[in-house]
């Protein structure tokens, strides 16, 4: 229910080293006329891209709407972060700041909530100096918990240069990133669903909503999981290793089983552990299961699963309780609460 409209451009500086007043402006009108069209003039429309094919647009789908004109030319000296036209906010990137905001805040959650808290502090702080780019102004969100809110009732808000630099070389920082690498697993279980068919992009979409600190907490569970399948279990025959994992708003089911074990049978049981993971963590309506072979090597085949069941009723319970009863699913499992720090102590 969120769209983010992009206008990219490579504008050439003039002998001043400033922009052409004329072009700026003609971008910046350019991407309030791609929202109209989209937004305003009810156009029947149809995207279209490489992975999910063909699809018509519902604008009444769309809840929140994001404007960004990224000029990627060589910048300005003074460069406004944000322009205002017919009463929509446009966020203006430089080159430089969009590769750092794209290195930075790569996963649309973490895009998302930057963009959004910009757009708060400016509803409550009317004039913005940044002595520097925007990425100061992200280094001041990075640092404070990703709020601008201790600048509510600030008329006047000045951020000096520098701020970025500091913030890459606190260690804090540092030992993030390096915490963060095991992430990309989750990405590249993405790129997996991805590639699995029409059938699984709206799954794809799924495990695609968690940030970058989700993502490494999820990968951190697989793999680990993974990790203690292989020792476990391996050489053994007709044995599998589960997880289930309860998340604010879905739950994620996590099965390892011997490669030899038949695909369909591998499905079944995903499904069967999904369904009693639902019952069990009630609040969550969502459920997501990805199932992999135990022996950890470089390429694997994976099952995945996708589930919303918006209401469990007594029906439903029931077949859960029926089928704990015959597969003994779940029905001791073994409880852990597991600490984790977006930024680690150091």
């Amino acid at each position: 229910d969120i769209a983010i409209i992009w206008q990219i451009k490579d504008l050439k500086l003039k002998k001043d080293d400033k922009y052409k007043e004329g072009e700026v402006n003609k971008n910046l009108n350019q991407i309030i006329t791609a929202r109209s069209r989209l937004f305003e003039t009810k156009v029947h429309l149809e995207l279209e891209n490489p992975r999910r094919g063909k699809e018509k647009f519902n604008p009444n789908s769309i809840r929140e709407i994001y404007l960004i004109s990224a000029l990627l030319g060589k910048g300005e000296e003074f460069f406004s972060f944000m322009e205002t036209r017919k009463g929509k906010l446009i966020h203006t990137f430089t080159r430089g700041f969009t590769e750092i905001i794209l290195n930075e805040l790569d996963t649309i959650q973490d895009f998302v909530s930057y963009i959004k808290e910009k757009e708060n502090l400016l509803s409550y702080v009317k004039q913005i100096t940044l002595l520097g780019g925007e990425e100061e102004l992200l280094a001041y969100y990075l640092m404070n918990q990703r709020s601008f809110s201790k600048f509510k009732g600030t008329s006047l808000l000045m951020i000096e240069e520098g701020c970025w630099k500091d913030l890459l070389k606190k260690p804090e920082d540092i030992a993030k990133k390096e915490e963060d690498k095991i992430s990309y697993g989750w990405d590249g279980i993405i790129n997996m669903a991805h590639t699995s068919g029409e059938g699984y992009e709206k799954l794809a979409r799924e495990l695609a909503r968690p940030n970058r600190f989700e993502r490494r907490c999820l990968s951190k569970a697989f793999f680990d999981g993974n990790v203690r399948a292989n020792s476990l279990f391996k050489g053994d025959s007709r044995q599998t290793f589960r997880r289930v994992i309860k998340s604010e708003g879905t739950t994620y089911c996590f099965v390892f089983m011997e490669d030899h074990e038949p695909r369909e049978r591998r499905r079944a049981l995903l499904g069967s552990i999904c369904f009693i993971a639902r019952g069990i963590h009630n609040d969550n309506k969502k459920v997501i299961g990805i199932a992999t072979e135990m022996v950890i090597r470089p390429k694997c085949s994976y099952d995945f699963y996708l589930s919303e069941i918006f209401e469990w009723t007594d029906k439903e319970q029931k077949q859960m309780e029926k089928l704990q009863k015959i597969t003994g699913i779940l029905t001791d499992p073994q409880m852990e609460h597991v600490m984790e720090n977006e930024y680690p102590d150091v």
